[in-house]
């Protein structure tokens, strides 16, 4: 009962963990499109272009995927 209760505790405070840093890394890429749009490399700029066109067509899934694309991106880019 114990050892069970240990481990749920630990999962909650995992995900907390992993949503405090899916959060902060979401407002760094906000910050990079807002201030530095125009530096990010043309395949990014595209690429959030895509992003922006499939969200004003009303495809969110769609635009949420290519998003984390944009995202992966990013990150190998190390710009996140």
């Amino acid at each position: 009962m114990e050892a069970d209760k240990a481990e749920e505790t630990l999962e909650q405070a995992a995900q907390v963990i992993e949503e405090q840093f899916a959060r902060r890394e979401r407002e760094a890429a906000r910050d990079l499109l807002q201030d530095a749009f125009v530096f990010l490399p043309p395949e990014l700029q595209d690429l959030y272009y895509g992003v922006v066109e499939l969200y004003r067509a009303g495809k969110w899934r769609e635009s949420s995927e290519l998003f984390e694309e944009w995202l992966d991106q990013a990150r190998e880019l190390d710009l996140l």
